[in-house]
C-alpha cells in the first residue's frame, strides 16, 4: 500500500481558500494552499500534548475556520502556557497576520510553486472579458512530488484498479510509446459551493490515481480553481493550453525548457529553469477525465442542457435530430469511453463515425 506521509508531506490535508491576490479589484480567485498537517492525529499517545494543541490551533487556521488573528491570540495564550511556538507567530497586533501564518506553513512544503500565466476571465461587473494573471499547478510537477514521495513505486504503477477500457487506453499507449512503465492518472472536473447559502461555487479541476486502492485512489489534488461566475467562454480553452503544453512534455519524458507560449522563464518560475536538465523520472499519462455536464461544457464546449443549439461541431444537427447515448457511471461522466461506445443509427451517424463526435447526454 502507498504511504504518502513519506517526506514530512501529509497529502490529506488540501485546503481551499481564497486569497485576493494582484487581481483587480473585481476579481478574487480561490488558490489551493497545500499545508502539511501533522501526521499524528492530536489523541496519539505518541504526541506530546504541547506540541498536539499547536497543531490544532494551526489546523483550524488552515481550515478555515477561524481567522489569523483569533489564531495568533491562540498560541500566544498556548506559548504563555509553556507551548514551544515561533515568537513571530504570536504577535497579536499588526498586519498581516494570515501572511506571517501561511508563509510559515509553507516554509518546508514539497508541493511544487504556482505556474502564473494570462487567463481570459469573465468580469461580471463590467459584463466582459478581461485578461487576468491566475495560478495553476502542472500536473506533471504534482505526479513528480507524489513519485518521490511513495514508498511504493509497484503501487503507483498498478492497474488491478483500472476498469476495462482504462486498461485498454493505457495498453495502446504503452504500445505506441514503446515503454513497459506509465504513470496514469485523472482528471476530475466539478462545481464545490463556497458560502454559507451556496448560492456561490468555485470550478474544481483535480488529478487523482485512479489505480490505487482504497482512500487514495479516491485522494484528489487541486490543480485549478476558479469561481463560477469568472468562468468564459474562453477561460477554460487558456487553462487547458497549459495543461496540454505541460503534459505532452510529461508524456514525452522531457522536462520544459520555456515556458508554454515560448516565452522565457520568469522568476516565479526558478525551480523550473533548475530542473531542466534533470531527468524525468517516469513517464505520465492522463488515462481518463471525470467529470459533471457544467464542467464538460465550458472545458469541452458542449451545449449544455437549456440551449436549443446543434449538439455537433461539423454538421448542423438538432437535439431532436439524435439518439441520445446514455451513460450513467456513478453519477459521473468519463469522456473517454468515445473510443469504446458502438455509435447507433442516427441521422447523423455518419458525422459521429467519422469524427468521433459523440454526444453524451447526461442527467446524473
Amino acid at each position: 500500500m502507498v504511504c504518502f506521509v513519506a517526506c514530512d508531506i501529509w497529502f490529506e490535508s488540501i485546503v481551499a481558500t481564497f486569497a485576493a491576490m494582484a487581481f483587480p479589484s473585481f476579481l478574487c480567485f480561490v488558490i489551493a494552499w497545500m499545508f502539511s498537517r501533522g501526521s499524528n492525529l492530536p489523541s496519539s499517545s505518541n504526541q506530546c500534548p504541547a506540541e498536539s494543541l499547536k497543531d490544532d490551533i494551526t489546523d483550524l487556521f488552515a481550515d478555515n475556520r477561524i481567522s489569523a488573528r483569533r489564531t495568533t491570540v491562540l498560541l500566544a495564550k498556548a506559548s504563555k502556557a509553556g507551548v514551544k511556538v515561533p515568537k513571530k507567530l504570536t504577535k497579536t497586533k499588526g498586519k498581516n497576520q494570515a501572511r506571517a501564518l501561511t508563509r510559515h506553513k509553507l516554509k518546508r512544503t514539497k508541493w511544487p510553486d504556482y505556474y502564473y500565466f494570462e487567463c481570459r476571465v469573465w468580469d461580471r461587473k463590467g459584463n466582459r472579458e478581461v485578461t487576468v494573471e491566475i495560478p495553476v499547478v502542472l500536473p506533471s510537477e504534482v505526479l513528480g512530488v507524489l513519485w518521490k514521495a511513495s514508498r511504493s513505486k509497484d503501487d503507483l504503477l498498478g492497474e488491478h484498479h483500472f476498469d476495462s477500457g482504462t486498461k485498454a487506453h493505457v495498453a495502446h499507449m504503452k504500445s505506441e510509446l514503446g515503454v513497459s512503465e506509465l504513470f496514469c492518472w485523472g482528471m476530475h472536473g466539478d462545481g464545490v459551493p463556497c458560502n454559507y447559502d451556496r448560492t456561490e461555487s468555485v470550478a474544481i479541476t483535480s488529478l487523482n490515481l485512479p489505480g490505487l486502492p482504497g482512500s487514495n485512489g479516491r485522494m484528489r489534488v487541486p490543480i485549478c480553481i476558479l469561481p463560477e461566475w469568472c468562468m468564459g467562454d474562453n477561460t477554460m480553452d487558456d487553462i487547458n493550453a497549459v495543461f496540454a503544453w505541460d503534459m505532452r512534455h510529461s508524456l514525452a519524458g522531457a522536462r520544459q525548457t520555456c515556458r508554454h507560449d515560448g516565452s522565457a522563464w520568469l522568476p516565479t518560475d526558478k525551480e523550473r529553469n533548475k530542473r531542466m536538465t534533470v531527468p524525468v523520472p517516469i513517464r505520465t499519462c492522463l488515462c481518463q477525465i471525470r467529470a459533471d455536464w457544467d464542467w464538460m461544457g465550458h472545458v469541452f464546449h458542449f451545449p449544455f442542457h437549456s440551449v436549443k443549439a446543434g449538439v455537433c461541431w461539423q454538421c448542423k444537427c438538432k437535439k431532436k435530430d439524435v439518439r441520445f447515448i446514455i451513460v450513467k457511471i456513478s453519477m459521473r461522466l468519463c469522456m473517454w469511453l468515445y473510443d469504446h461506445i458502438d455509435i447507433p443509427s442516427t441521422p447523423c451517424g455518419n458525422c459521429l463515425a467519422t469524427s468521433k463526435c459523440i454526444y453524451l447526454y447526461m442527467r446524473a
